[in-house]
């Protein structure tokens, strides 16, 4: 037998279809890539270029100079007049001001509220100390009344708190869409939930009594990490239930990339365009860090309406979810229907 005879009895590999029939599909998961990484990189290093205060909430003893402070700061400050200087102080302390000023005959005295995030607080000082100074005075005394963990000295801990829950949950969820033919949806959504619940104590617990970065109780953290887990894997499932494919990129863009970009975790959502704020907020993400924040420092300010957030948006992928898998069944049922109407072999008459 001829080596050409032996060549051409070798069978050649079938099943891939040329390359031009692939190449738009190619094309277009390259656009999706270079379509996320932009969005990523455009939220997160354009949001940080020149952030700038909308209404940052600070408060002013004396209600001459408070007024005199909203007439100059306008919209970039929300000026609140205190009675005195421990109301000044209970309103940082209560999350109802970033900072305070408290004037005084020997020197003015500012009191800040790390917790807050770097970015509000220098904003908030750098607008304060240019208010005394247009009174003919100056700040002399700057007490910071709700510090950050001294083991998050960055501030950061909320932020990678948050961010790997979201990512963890994304990712448990991709995972159960390609089990799609091989398990129903109920347990597909059972294994979602305790998946997300169990992601979210491993994250608590390393967050808080091992690294002590996050002050709340373990109890609170993991309640509110659950909740954003099994609000972002659920709702992840019921995009892409009801989209298709596509729902990957919008999740990732939703959740991973525009959720925590404006949760405030980053940059606090009173340096953020209103709009991203409020949308910030009403994402998973946002609503987690605000409620982590309040339960850690501000005795659980704001925590409630976080709370109520992420519960909304369980509630919102579980109805979807329900919805899109109904319309699926009826429609394949109505396929089965018509499949066997066309096939069934025609009756006989005697």
């Amino acid at each position: 037998m001829s080596n050409e005879s032996i060549t051409n009895s070798v069978a050649k590999p079938t099943g891939f279809p040329p390359l031009r029939r692939i190449l738009p599909v190619l094309i277009t998961q390259v656009l999706v890539a270079m379509t996320v990484a932009g969005a990523f990189a455009g939220l997160y290093i354009g949001l940080q270029k020149a952030p700038s205060p909308h209404h940052l909430p600070v408060a002013i003893v004396g209600t001459q100079v408070a007024d005199a402070a909203g007439d100059a700061l306008g919209d970039r400050a929300d000026v609140r007049t205190a009675g005195s200087p421990s109301d000044a102080r209970d309103r940082v302390r209560s999350r109802d001001a970033v900072a305070a000023l408290v004037p005084g005959a020997r020197g003015w005295t500012l009191y800040t509220a790390g917790a807050e995030g770097r970015s509000a607080t220098a904003a908030a000082t750098t607008m304060l100390t240019g208010v005394a100074a247009g009174a003919g005075a100056s700040v002399t005394r700057t007490q910071d009344l709700v510090p950050l963990a001294t083991n998050d000295g960055q501030g950061i801990a909320g932020f990678y708190l948050v961010f790997g829950t979201t990512l963890a949950a994304f990712i448990l969820a991709q995972v159960m869409n390609s089990l799609n033919a091989l398990a129903r949806l109920r347990t597909r959504i059972v294994v979602t939930v305790v998946g997300s619940i169990a992601a979210a104590a491993v994250v608590a617990v390393i967050a808080g009594p091992v690294d002590g970065a996050v002050p709340a109780s373990t109890g609170a953290v993991i309640v509110v990490l659950s909740l954003l887990a099994v609000a972002v894997s659920l709702s992840t499932l019921a995009i892409t239930s009801i989209i298709g494919p596509m729902g990957v990129i919008v999740s990732t863009l939703l959740f991973t990339t525009l959720g925590n970009a404006t949760s405030g975790a980053t940059i606090s959502t009173h340096l953020l365009p209103p709009v991203l704020a409020a949308v910030g907020q009403a994402l998973p993400p946002g609503a987690a860090f605000g409620a982590i924040t309040g339960f850690s420092y501000f005795d659980g300010a704001g925590a409630t309406g976080a709370l109520l957030t992420l519960g909304a948006w369980i509630v919102a992928a579980a109805a979807a979810l329900s919805l899109a898998h109904r319309a699926r069944t009826a429609t394949a049922r109505r396929r089965d229907v018509a499949t066997q109407a066309v096939t069934a072999p025609p009756s006989r008459h005697v």
